[in-house]
């Protein structure tokens, strides 16, 4: 935490590695407790597989976290060198019921595809048949720590010498984001049974995680019948986050997870624990009774009744008077952080007159004056130009929230496929390497799926299945691979290898691009996706291989690269090649032909275990598509101008405005760097990170609606012209 007496920079979260480290410090806090409910579904507990050996795929380092029933630490992938953590189950093989919570907490986190909740990457035994989970290591400190350390800064220095408003409103993002992740695992019917702030990771690019899926069961039970439902005798949990329905041994359901929501809100927002008892049966006593404590700042700042509102409608006593679902909690913390009505406190006029002096002192001073100069003339004119002042800045700050969220709705679409694309990315070349290494089968024949560039040019060669694309502006095909050489000659067997292993993968490779087709073709046949494919495209372009002795393989087929096409001098292969192992982005750069449109590339070098270089996997998104799809996501209309995704270093990465099409119109020979024109108005993009700018440009009223892209250090602006709804007060 940075902290200065005139700064007030007590939000920000100190980047130290701890990472998972904390997550261990909680090992053992799950405690059980007699005659209360439960009702734990268990998600297939036992292994009816065989596990790798733990050692074969990574390598194991320092223990950095311990507890009771496991231990943490450090590991490294050694096919793809990157960095992990090692969860290890301490318990014997013996002990069935320690190894199913084990297996369950894998095979459930596994199942969360979300970025907020840490990728598992495999589940591994050893030669004691022990059980080892690797998943992402991650860089920050849990919620708890940081609300404990923010405590320590209050209590040392005192609370007025910091802005405990900027603060909280950090805090709060914290919560958005965990309330989003949330709401996707109960959409899965999944609900987590732990939350506590001791299970949530910051990580040091302000990123959020949910930890520890233990414990966590099914929502709706298959065969669940509440007259014959029998309560059973345990419930696991931490005790100061339980439910009443639970602590009275009722069936429970994903309203208790919205009930420690809550309870983690109310210390996020007052710094003190809603239950503060010496012993978790005192703990239970008082949760049983409904005995919460005040909703009270620990050092007197004052709490904003909305705020009190929606924490009390978390922590209801009644499940029913709850909120129902996470995303209306979600959505009312919004509400209050964009300064409208929330449903846990409806205004009535003189309310929502106050809230809005509240969040726009400036904007009310100015119709204060207002209002006093016009009294002069008529009592009747001051009246209706205050009325019609409030609502129209009411329906400014209620335009401006709407941007934020359907743009930062957007933002999450973008980070969610393309995290998802790197996934299936690292996923594929981990298996090439595996192959490459285990599999020494050359093949006598060329596999019937990888067709040579030549015979797809050919016509009397060429597959029915070859046709013409609107989106590829060139046939290919989506039932092949195509591949070809700089010699021109019979085929090596290390060559013939490469195409027998990608064969292999050709059934996961053609399952990632149908799985990223709209939800209506989710019962398609074959033909009708990959006509879909064909005429309307994904913005997961092609799927690239290129290797040393300049092979190329490429999916889906086609037939249009020259012989003279070597995939070393290309942009994608340079890139990954002078990398240091990690992914790396290109410029957007031109297709191999004119029509072909801009392509923006992810690659990865791929390695093997001793760290020699196979070769160059990645592949491309189109930038018309992904155009097409910025157009329809996030906010819409006439007066959206542009929807601009930024590096780091403020390269425009695609963009639906004209200095971008231009530039893709007029240059047909190198990568693009264009650079966002306005440097002082990038710089501000990098220090609010989320949120609205708004100014004046041009005579028009402008917003810039900014979302910070934290896996890959990116930024994604729309720019939206506000004139027409803006009130006269600028």
């Amino acid at each position: 935490m940075n902290r200065g007496a005139t700064s007030g920079k007590v939000h920000t979260v100190t980047s130290i590695k701890v990472g998972l480290k904390n997550f261990g410090r909680e090992l053992d806090t799950t405690v059980t407790f007699t005659h209360v409910d439960h009702s734990t579904v268990r998600f297939n507990d036992q292994l009816d597989v065989k596990l790798e050996p733990i050692d074969a795929e990574y390598q194991q380092g320092k223990v950095f976290a311990e507890g009771g029933q496991g231990i943490i630490r450090e590991g490294l992938d050694l096919n793809l060198r990157r960095p992990v953590a090692i969860k290890t189950l301490k318990s014997q093989p013996e002990d069935q019921f320690t190894r199913g919570q084990f297996i369950q907490e894998a095979r459930v986190t596994a199942q969360l595809s979300h970025p907020a909740i840490i990728p598992i990457y495999s589940l591994n035994s050893d030669d004691k048949d022990g059980l080892h989970l690797v998943m992402k290591l991650v860089d920050g400190k849990t919620l708890k720590d940081y609300l404990d350390q923010l405590d320590y800064e209050y209590r040392k220095a005192g609370i007025e010498q910091f802005n405990e408003r900027k603060s909280l409103m950090f805090r709060l993002e914290i919560m958005l984001r965990v309330c989003d992740a949330l709401d996707y695992a109960h959409s899965r019917n999944i609900m987590h049974c732990d939350l506590k702030p001791e299970n949530i990771l910051i990580g040091e690019f302000r990123e959020t995680y949910i930890m520890d899926w233990g414990i966590a069961r099914q929502i709706e039970e298959l065969g669940y019948d509440p007259a014959t439902w029998v309560k059973p005798n345990t419930i696991s949990g931490t005790p100061r986050f339980l439910s009443p329905e639970a602590i009275q041994g009722e069936h429970t359901d994903q309203r208790a997870d919205i009930y420690a929501l809550g309870l983690i809100l109310f210390e996020v927002v007052t710094l003190r624990e809603a239950y503060m008892a010496r012993t978790s049966a005192e703990v239970v006593s008082m949760i049983r009774e409904g005995r919460i404590a005040e909703t009270r700042h620990k050092y007197g700042f004052k709490i904003d009744p909305d705020l009190k509102a929606i924490i009390a409608k978390a922590t209801a006593y009644n499940r029913d008077e709850r909120y129902q679902n996470v995303r209306d909690l979600g959505n009312d913390i919004r509400r209050y952080m964009g300064g409208e009505e929330t449903t846990a406190n409806p205004y009535h006029l003189f309310g929502r007159i106050s809230a809005f002096a509240v969040h726009h002192k400036r904007a009310s001073l100015a119709f204060a004056v207002a209002c006093i100069l016009t009294l002069l003339l008529t009592i009747g004119v001051t009246a209706y130009r205050r009325v019609s002042q409030i609502n129209a800045v009411h329906a400014y700050s209620q335009q401006l929230a709407t941007a934020q969220v359907q743009s930062t709705a957007c933002a999450d679409y973008i980070e969610t496929n393309i995290a998802r694309n790197a996934q299936f990315l690292s996923s594929i070349t981990s298996e090439f390497v595996f192959l490459y290494e285990t599999d020494p089968d050359d093949g006598e024949t060329t596999p019937d799926c990888m067709m040579p560039v030549s015979a797809l040019r050919d016509a009397n060669d060429a597959p029915s299945s070859l046709l013409y694309s609107s989106v590829y502006h060139r046939k290919i095909d989506f039932s092949h691979f195509s591949h070809k050489t700089i010699h021109g000659e019979e085929l090596t067997g290390v060559e013939k290898r490469r195409l027998h292993i990608l064969a292999h993968l050709k059934n996961t490779i053609m399952d990632v691009f149908n799985e990223r087709l709209p939800e209506k073709l989710a019962d398609a046949s074959s033909a009708e996706k990959n006509e879909y494919l064909r005429l309307t495209g994904i913005p997961l372009h092609l799927l690239l291989f290129g290797f040393p002795d300049g092979q190329y393989i490429v999916y889906p087929g086609s037939g249009v690269y020259a012989s003279t096409y070597d995939p070393r001098s290309r942009h994608w292969y340079k890139t990954a090649q002078s990398s240091s192992g990690e992914f790396a982005w290109s410029k957007p750069y031109p297709g191999n032909t004119a029509a072909a449109g801009y392509l923006l590339s992810c690659n990865v070098p791929m390695l093997d275990t001793a760290g020699n270089f196979l070769g160059v996997a990645g592949f491309d998104l189109h930038l018309n598509t992904i155009i097409r799809d910025l157009k329809t996501n996030g906010n819409v209309g006439n007066n959206v101008l542009e929807k601009t995704l930024l590096d780091n270093r403020g390269l425009i990465l695609v963009s639906t405005g004209a200095r971008f099409a231009g530039a893709m119109e007029t240059n047909k020979e190198d990568s693009l760097a264009i650079r966002f024109d306005d440097a002082d108005l990038f710089k501000q993009f990098t220090e609010i990170k989320y949120g609205t700018i708004s100014r004046t440009e041009n005579g028009r009223r402008i917003i810039y609606c900014v979302n910070y892209l934290p896996s890959q250090d990116w930024y994604y602006i729309e720019k939206i012209d506000v004139t027409a709804t803006a009130p006269n007060l600028f």
